[in-house]
């Protein structure tokens, strides 16, 4: 089925109009990159995410038969903060084979692809201090060396050099080792003489692959080939996508761990998050999951993956999708640090919305909120033979996506699309309830009457919190903000026409603790008209947002100007507010 003819005609829901204004124009507000709100707690009961579900879900039971009559799908999607999916839907085709489901929902098993390459890199920095990620491959699997032998003429042309090849590299795209071993055209048909290609002999190519046509690919296939074939480039040039690479750290994973790559994901990832549903080989009873109709072969749920396991060959489900990313966003298996490294790109593609991560696809869009600002969604899809998965999160709105099918008329671009039209339509319900929650925990006026200091917060279209007033000492400050960057040592080009332009707008930093939340503030005194002068003028794309490279930049008493800290009660709302460097505590009015 062709990408451009499936559609959810998501634009007809009433609701999403309030999405109609997004923009792809650089923002004059430039907030850090990341959450500029703290995510809405409560999702579920706002009235415009209510009625943005009750929309997608119409649209999708409206719009789901364009897949045909025999391909299964089911969706879901949570919030890390609710302990109920926001959404979950199913769709169970009439034509399917006899044997598994035939009834699909969020339990449905279907087969995840390379989406099991999420469990394997989680499952290698789960190994903590016995490994070191900047070690080479080597250090591990040293036997490694010995594929050099393969080839009769060695050098960095032909030969990939293993002692530089890092476990860094390998879980993050950045290899350059070859691809795979199985996906090779002669495995099919040595003799394409007809197309302009040599025949080619048996010790030429492996006889394995990951089809339902030929034997799987066992290590001994892997130690006999995998030398023979050329690298892509070297480690750290670029991203290029290869499989082997993660079957290489579910080795050092077995290696350091002392136990099998099954047992280690079962024993420190299904078992303590309860993915009853998941499993690194066919489940026991056909009955647990969706098979395509086709023969025993050809619908790919018993196809062997054989020693590629640990880059695509897992099972799994929708609902244990959605547990599986809400631990990873609650660091519920690694630690709260270790999980924002995680969550970082890199490399860049060619693509100047797509960065690569460990093992992310992450997608990088300006579409999803009214204000325009870049939000980093992190995923991973996975694709085997009639079966799709999608697997995503956006960490700024504790937001987790699943997206499974099986069927003739799978794909991931179909995927893709649903996962596009949902998001445009929920990102922005998601934005609106979390205004409301901000609205209500931390907007209004601030007082200090000892110190005649007061300030005023308030939620408007654009991003973070916005301070309408602000005096200190009675003391105008946002009017006396250009005197006081003047006395910077060194100056500050912001001085110039602040007055004027100045906004000020605050945002989270996640540095908090149960009574009090640190936010930072972006004072952006520029003339809008003449940044979009100026901006045409650069080959950067954006490159007069500098926020990332101001923050903390202007500070009187070793505290910065930019730092605010609430105080908090047991319900996350502010009672108070402390302009750092102003030196006093206004309470909040009720």
């Amino acid at each position: 089925m062709l990408l451009k003819y499936f559609s959810l005609n998501l634009v007809q829901v009433p609701i999403l109009a309030l999405a109609a204004s997004l923009s792809d124009k650089a923002i004059s507000n430039c907030p850090p990159l990341g959450p500029v709100l703290p995510a809405p707690q409560n999702p579920a009961s706002n009235p415009i995410v209510k009625a943005t579900i009750e929309g997608i879900i119409a649209a999708l039971q409206s719009n789901v038969t364009q897949l045909g009559n025999a391909t299964a799908l089911s969706l879901g999607i949570a919030s890390i903060y609710e302990k109920n999916p926001l959404l979950s839907f199913s769709y169970t085709p009439t034509v399917f084979n006899k044997s598994g489901t035939h009834h699909v929902d969020g339990d449905t098993i279907f087969r995840i692809g390379s989406v099991s390459k999420t469990f394997t890199v989680l499952a290698l920095q789960m190994l903590g201090e016995k490994i070191n990620l900047a070690d080479p491959i080597t250090k591990y699997i040293p036997e490694l060396c010995t594929l050099a032998k393969q080839q009769s003429v060695r050098n960095a042309v032909t030969t990939v050099d293993w002692e530089v090849i890092t476990l860094d590299s390998l879980a993050s795209q950045l290899s350059g080792i070859p691809y795979d071993l199985g996906d090779d055209i002669a495995n099919i048909d040595p003799n394409l003489t007809q197309d302009g290609l040599p025949k080619l002999q048996p010790s030429q190519y492996s006889s394995c692959g990951a089809s339902d046509t030929l034997k799987p690919c066992e290590w001994s296939d892997f130690w006999k080939f995998y030398g023979k074939r050329y690298p892509v480039h070297g480690p750290y040039t670029t991203s290029a996508y290869t499989n082997i690479g993660y079957d290489l750290l579910g080795m050092v994973i077995e290696r350091v761990s002392k136990k099998s790559y099954t047992e280690f994901v079962r024993e420190h990832i299904f078992t303590p998050l309860g993915l009853r549903h998941t499993s690194t080989s066919k489940p026991a009873n056909d009955n647990s999951g969706f098979i395509p109709k086709a023969d025993a072969m050809a619908n790919w749920w018993s196809t062997s993956y054989g020693f590629l396991e640990a880059d695509g060959g897992f099972y799994s489900s929708a609902n244990d999708l959605l547990t599986f990313g809400r631990a990873i966003l609650t660091n519920k298996l690694l630690s709260p640090v270790a999980t924002r490294a995680w969550l970082k790109p890199k490399s860049h593609t060619s693509a100047l919305g797509v960065s690569v991560g460990a093992p992310w696809e992450i997608g990088r869009s300006n579409s999803l909120t009214k204000d325009g600002r870049i939000v980093d969604v992190y995923s991973k899809n996975g694709g085997l033979g009639m079966y799709n998965t999608l697997f995503l999160m956006i960490p700024d709105y504790g937001l987790v996506l699943s997206l499974v099918m099986g069927g003739e008329s799978s794909s991931l671009n179909i995927e893709l699309v649903i996962a596009s039209q949902v998001l445009q339509a929920l990102v922005p319900a998601i934005e609106a309830a979390g205004k409301a929650e901000a609205t209500r925990n931390f907007a209004g006026k601030y007082v200090d009457k000892v110190s005649n200091s007061s300030i005023i917060l308030a939620i408007d279209d654009g991003p973070g919190l916005l301070v309408t007033n602000w005096t200190s000492l009675g003391k105008d400050v946002l009017a006396s903000y250009a005197d006081i960057v003047a006395h910077s040592p060194g100056g500050a080009p912001t001085a110039q026409g602040a007055a004027a332009y100045l906004t000020v707008r605050l945002y989270p930093t996640g540095l908090q603790t149960n009574s009090v939340t640190s936010w930072r503030a972006v004072y952006d005194s520029t003339d809008p008209e003449t940044v979009e002068a100026q901006s045409t003028y650069l080959f950067i794309i954006q490159g007069l947002c500098e926020t990332w490279s101001s923050l903390d930049n202007v500070v009187y008493g070793l505290r910065g100007l930019d730092n605010f800290i609430f105080d908090t009660n047991t319900k996350g709302s502010a009672t108070a507010i402390t302009p750092v460097a102003f030196a006093h505590k206004l309470t909040r009015q009720a």
